[in-house]
Parts: C-alpha cells; sequence; structure tokens
C-alpha cells in the first residue's frame, strides 16, 4: 500500500473510534463489542478480545477450546536497536544461510504505543500501533477454529530506516502448570517434550530449524498448538516461561531489509488454532495446513513409485577423496548391482564441470566436466539407468561459482550484494539470488536443456534454503531477506517448470531442512535432516534401548502427524555431508555396528518414507572403507518394503516399552506389524502373525514374536 494511503487509512481508523458505535460501517459479518478495557470481536464460533488501552490481543476461544495470555505483541530490530526492548537486537549482517538468528527475550517494561487504534475488517479485525514514524499494522483473520496474524509496518518520515528482525510473541500463556507442562517443535530438533521446570524464566530454547509449530501440553489437561510461517526468510521458533510462571512463544523472521514511505514490509503469519472436542492435538496441525491450502505436488512422480535412492558420483565417495576416478560411462557398468538392489533413483553428486577442489563449486552448469566424460557419457549413464527402470537426479549447485569464473563475471547482476553493493560471498562462491528475474529463467531453460538432450529425470538442489540477503534486490522489488526461503522455493520452482517443459516426469530433493509447509506444493521428497540430527541426539544420550525406541516413535509420530499430508520423508544413516564433516563424520556401520545399523535401516526403511542410501554403505571394502558387504541386506529390505509396506499405507507407531520398535501400516484391506529389536538381547512383542519377511532370527510361540538381537520382521495380522 502507498503511503498516503497508509496513512490515510489510519487517519479514517482514527477518526471511526470518535464516532458512536452506531455509526461506524463494520462488516456486517464480524460483531464488535467495546468495553472501557477491551474490545471484544466475533465471528461464526470464533471470538478474540484485545486489550483496549495497549491494543494487544488477550484471548481467542470457541465454544471448545481457548487461548488466554498476557499478551500477543510483535517486536522488531529497526535502526539498531529493539522496537519495544522485548527481544534482543540481533544484527542479522553475519549470518550464513545455514545460521539462524538467536532469539532472547528481555524482562523489560513494555513501552505504551503513541497511538492505539482497533476496528473490525472484513472477516477479522485491525489493530494500528505507532511509534513515532513507524506504524505495526497487525492485520487479524478470524478463520474457521483459529485466529491469523501477520503484520505490515510503514513510516511516514522522509527517512530510510533498517530493519534487523520482526518478533511474533505470545506472552504469559494462561492454563499451564510449570511443574508439569511441556513444549516441542514437532518436525524439528532438540526432539521431544521438553519440561520448562528444569529451565531458568526468561532462558528460550529454540529449535534447530524454522520450526512452525509450539506445542505446549500440561500432562493430560491442556494441549495447545501455537503456529507461524513466514514464506519469505528463514526464522527462529523459541518457547520459554516469564516472571509469573507463564509459557511464552516466540518467533523471530529473519527479516532484513531498508523500509520507507514508498515500501512497506509484510511479514509473516501467526496462527492460534483451537481444537475441536475429538481432534488429536498433532493430526490437528496436519489438517490445519490442508485448511490453508498447503499441499503436496499435484503432479508428484514420488508418491507411489519411489521406494528407494541412491547417491553416488563416477569418482567414488566423499570420505575417500574421489579416488575411484571412473567416467560416467564406465560407472554406467554398475547400475546392474543398484538396479538389482532395487533402487528406483540414482542421485549423482555434481558432475558439471568444477574446480578440482569441490566438486559443489560449479564453473559452468552447462557442461558437464570432461573428466566424467561430458555430455555424451552423461547420455550414456542416463540411457542405462532407464533401460534397467531407475531415474537418474543431478546435483545442481545454485548458490554460483567462484567470483572468478566466467559465469560469475557475465551475471553480476544475478549476485546478491552486501549494504556496500558488494557480492556476497559464502563457502568461497558467489551466492546468487534465486529471485532474479534472470537467474530464474536461466534456471528454468537449464532443467529444460538437460530434460530434452539427455533425458535427465529429476534434481537434488543444493542450497536449497536459498541465499545470502540481496541489499541491492531493486530488480526483484523485495526486501533482502527474500533471498533466503522465497528464493530457495523460487529455484525449486524454476527446476520444475524446466524439467516439466522438457518432458520429464520429474522428481525433486531439494536440500532444505526447514519444515515449513510451504515448500511442500514444490518438493517431491522432503530431505528430512531433523530425523537424522535427533538419531545424532538420541545416540549421545545413553538411553537404554526401550528409553531409545520410545523416543525416536514419539518422533516420527509428531513429524508425521503435523506435516502436510502426503509428504514424503527421505529417511537416511548417513550422506555425502554426514560420512564427512558433520555431526559423528562416520558411516553408520562405524556409529552403530554393522547389526545395529541394519536393524536402524530396517526401522526406517519400513515406515513411511524414501530409503536413502549413500555410496559405500552397501558394500564398503569397495571403497576402501570399514564395514560387510550389505548388498544382500538392502536388495532383501527394499523389496520387503516395496512389496508389504508401501507408502500408500498409513502409518501407527506403537510403544512396546521394549527394545522392539513397533509400528503398524495399514489401510482398509491391510493390516501389516513392523517389529524391529533395536537392543542387544532378545525380546518379545505380544502378537503373533504370518511373516512375509524377516532378516535375523524370528520365533514365534504362545507368549508372541521373539526377535533375536537386531532382527526385524513384517507381519500380517489382518
Amino acid at each position: 500500500m502507498k503511503s498516503y494511503l497508509k496513512k490515510a487509512w489510519i487517519l479514517f481508523l482514527a477518526l471511526m473510534l470518535l464516532l458512536p458505535a452506531g455509526c461506524r460501517a463494520a462488516d456486517p459479518s464480524v460483531s464488535m463489542e467495546r468495553t472501557e478495557t477491551a474490545v471484544r470481536f466475533r465471528l461464526g464460533d470464533v471470538s478474540a478480545e484485545v486489550d483496549a488501552a495497549t491494543g494487544f490481543l488477550t484471548c481467542v476461544q470457541t465454544n471448545n477450546d481457548e487461548l488466554r495470555f498476557a499478551r500477543t505483541f510483535i517486536d522488531l530490530g529497526i535502526d539498531g536497536k529493539s522496537l519495544l526492548n522485548q527481544l534482543g537486537y540481533i544484527n542479522m549482517g553475519s549470518l550464513a544461510t545455514y545460521e539462524l538468528p538467536t532469539l532472547y527475550p528481555r524482562m523489560k517494561d513494555l513501552p505504551p504505543a503513541d497511538t492505539v487504534v482497533v476496528d473490525p475488517a472484513e472477516d477479522g479485525f485491525l489493530v494500528s500501533l505507532t511509534y513515532g514514524s513507524l506504524t505495526i499494522l497487525y492485520r487479524y483473520g478470524i478463520l474457521k477454529n483459529a485466529l491469523s496474524l501477520n503484520v505490515t509496518l510503514s513510516v511516514s518520515d522522509e527517512e530510510r530506516h533498517l530493519i534487523n528482525g520482526v518478533g511474533f510473541v505470545v506472552a504469559g500463556i494462561e492454563g499451564f502448570s510449570l511443574a508439569d507442562a511441556t513444549f516441542e517443535f514437532p518436525g524439528s530438533t532438540p526432539a521431544g517434550r521438553l519440561a520448562y521446570r528444569t529451565r531458568m524464566r526468561y532462558r528460550a530454547e529454540s529449535a534447530d530449524y524454522s520450526a512452525p509449530v509450539v506445542q505446549l501440553r500440561d500432562g493430560d489437561r491442556k494441549t495447545s498448538n501455537v503456529l507461524f510461517v513466514d514464506e519469505v526468510e528463514k526464522w527462529t521458533t523459541a518457547s520459554w516461561s516469564d516472571e509469573n510462571q507463564c509459557p511464552c512463544v516466540g518467533f523471530l523472521a529473519a527479516c532484513e531489509g531498508y523500509l520507507d514511505q514508498s515500501s512497506p514490509m509484510d511479514v509473516g503469519t501467526l496462527y492460534l488454532p483451537l481444537r475441536t472436542p475429538a481432534q488429536d492435538s498433532y493430526d490437528a496441525v496436519s489438517e490445519f495446513w490442508t485448511q490453508l491450502g498447503y499441499h503436496v505436488p499435484d503432479d508428484t512422480s514420488a508418491e507411489e513409485g519411489i521406494v528407494a535412492i541412491y547417491s553416488a558420483h563416477p569418482y567414488g565417495t566423499m570420505d575417500t577423496g574421489y579416488w575411484n576416478k571412473l567416467t560416467l560411462a564406465q560407472y554406467a557398468n554398475e547400475l546392474d548391482q543398484l538396479a538389482g538392489m532395487g533402487f528406483d533413483a540414482v542421485w549423482l553428486l555434481p558432475v558439471f564441470q568444477h574446480t578440482g577442489d569441490n566438486v559443489y563449486e560449479p564453473i559452468d552448469q552447462a557442461v558437464i566436466d570432461p573428466r566424467y566424460g561430458g555430455m555424451d557419457e552423461a547420455k550414456v549413464f542416463i540411457e542405462t539407468a532407464h533401460a534397467k527402470g531407475m531415474k537418474v537426479l543431478f546435483d545442481f549447485v545454485p548458490h554460483g561459482p567462484r567470483p572468478i569464473y566466467p559465469f560469475a563475471k557475465e551475471h553480476d547482476n544475478w549476485i546478491s550484494k552486501d549494504q556496500d553493493h558488494k557480492n556476497r560471498i559464502e563457502w568461497e562462491c558467489v551466492s546468487m539470488d534465486y529471485n532474479n528475474p534472470g537467474y530464474h529463467a536461466y534456471n528454468v531453460e537449464l532443467a529444460k536443456m538437460y530434460a530434452e538432450t539427455i533425458g535427465l529425470d529429476g534434481a537434488r538442489i543444493d542450497c536449497s534454503m536459498g541465499g545470502l540477503p540481496n541489499w541491492d534486490s531493486s530488480e526483484t522489488g523485495l526486501r533482502a531477506s527474500a533471498a533466503g526461503l522465497k528464493a530457495g522455493k523460487n529455484v525449486v520452482s524454476a527446476y520444475r517448470e524446466g524439467f516439466k517443459a522438457g518432458g520429464a516426469d520429474v522428481l525433486l530433493l531439494p536440500e532444505n531442512f526447514h519444515p515449513s509447509p510451504a515448500y511442500a506444493e514444490v518438493t517431491d521428497v522432503f530431505y528430512d535432516m531433523a530425523l537424522y540430527r535427533t538419531l545424532f541426539d538420541l545416540n549421545h544420550r545413553g538411553l537404554d534401548a526401550a528409553a531409545y525406541c520410545e523416543a525416536l516413535s514419539h518422533y516420527l509420530e509428531a513429524e508425521g502427524r503435523t506435516s502436510v499430508k502426503g509428504q514424503l520423508k527421505l529417511r537416511f544413516l548417513g550422506n555425502h555431508d554426514t560420512v564427512t564433516w558433520t555431526f559423528d563424520a562416520a558411516r553408520a556401520q562405524v556409529i552403530y555396528g554393522t547389526e545395529k545399523a541394519k536393524a536402524m535401516w530396517m526401522a526406517l526403511g519400513w515406515i513411511d518414507g524414501v530409503i536413502f542410501v549413500y555410496q559405500g554403505d552397501e558394500n564398503p571394502s569397495a571403497y576402501g572403507l570399514q564395514g560387510e558387504n550389505l548388498e544382500s541386506f538392502f536388495k532383501e529390505l527394499i523389496a520387503a518394503k516395496r512389496n508389504y509396506v508401501p507408502n500408500s499405507l498409513s502409518t501407527e507407531y506403537l510403544y512396546s516399552g521394549t527394545g522392539i520398535f513397533a509400528v503398524r501400516r495399514f489401510d482398509e484391506n491391510t493390516n501389516r506389524l513392523v517389529l524391529v529389536n533395536l537392543s542387544d538381547q532378545a525380546e518379545t512383542y505380544p502378537i503373533t502373525g504370518t511373516p512375509l519377511a524377516s532378516i535375523g532370527k524370528i520365533t514365534q510361540n504362545e507368549t508372541g514374536t521373539e526377535l533375536a538381537p537386531y532382527a526385524g520382521v513384517i507381519l500380517d495380522v489382518s
């Protein structure tokens, strides 16, 4: 909205408050009641209450549920300080693309706004708060059993203001006793329910990824979800308790940019959903994403047909220094082996022209590096894979080359700039702005070219969470931080458009760790790094097998039931990064030991999702690595998944109380029980059935099904 229109709108609302209530022309569908202390709105079954003096929301309720709190408010970093001094100011200029801003709440007095204007609007209400020249317009939407909030920032003076972070805070949430209350970030880490009583007040616990869900739980007495989605930039999610022993929830959007009269900012959306009596607290989230219109791709090829993906490179593995120097045509000879194990797709680490130092430093992605045989041998590899029923994915690296290379110099206007108009550099490479229209068109044509000329099926997309903020984003008309998540989704969309235009039955695997529901519509398989991180954490907590199974089952249940419906997850015990430099920097057989590693692959492989194996895990000795040859194991594992527990079946996690990881896979005609013993002792599950597939020793008797250490079975219990 132009600044003069914004001013006119604020003035109009202020004048309306001077009139008697009966003289105001309100939306007839939204009722409003004003008292000396509060303003109440109602639409259908949903009502909300705003403090008349502060303008802050204090309650949302239906006939079945309610959320009451001290206040919901916005704080932001502006011109080098926190506006309300409720969140610590963060200058985000030094953050890498994989880092989130620190959210730390402050126990400070809350300054009043200069003016407070509250009035109804279509399907909701507006609250306008001014602080000097700054106006924060709170736009509340009354939804079915929920309230939404997003904000518009605008200024009335002639100055340009620097924005660093916009925080949404729900403070002083009532109805939870901190002696028993917990909070959780389903689908993110740290995993599991975290107790408030073990944490100091105002000491925020933040999620490791941009978690869209915080669930508060007070035993069996009360459960509430607070949700947030920012489709422009990443955000930090956190929870803490205040001086009144009440929970608080905050979301700090990593919003960066300049604010002036000509460029107001719309930021994020906070959701306060309320539950119906029979609604499960996790399922309520997934159902709410559907209500908002979030969905998996309409044209995905992954829903039924993709069971297992293998990642490789013709030169061998990253952790052995790519010593096995084969061309693509030579490496195609190994596709028989991969097809025999049952893999549906092969993701090749980058084979584009690159520096000699790192395959993830492309020089020109329109050129297959001659050392791998160039375009001709790439075509041979893909045709060979297709003949064996496998798709091929290239690993695109959209962040860009080192600045010395022609592609960077020729497309300088595609590169994100810092506030001094210099190129943004990360990993010694330029940071392209994926929102740039020219770069978007380039990536569309790049994917189309590979689909048309050599039959490429799709891509794993490196760094698809976006790049560094672009302070010269005038060509896109976006704020600097839009070069983050918005740009990440944009580049994935570009590849999707290109592959489809080239005739591919496209399959995309973006490297996006943040479980934002907005990404689901362009993502065929979600890169489930949070699950790997959960396993890493559990492995280092020293849990016994029963506690380990319970914690793993809980994480997977919470993740699955709060995700966008139908979203497939990539399930893995290692990739090229984790075996080389991050987390344990080791292979699964080294971390777990061979037998437990097999059990872990069974547990992850026989739930919903896509089994993922990194080159060398199937036969370490072929690459000079430690461990046993597991080719026959993976063949059994993948075949069992494909034949007996496909992704079309629903998933229910069962809590055995033992070292047995137990999962029900079912539909209206099928009832399968997956049992995997994650203990080094024999364990018994008190149910028997018809074994459909098993790995390891299984015995059934009158007490149930006994599994030897690290054995697994799929039972038909129809």
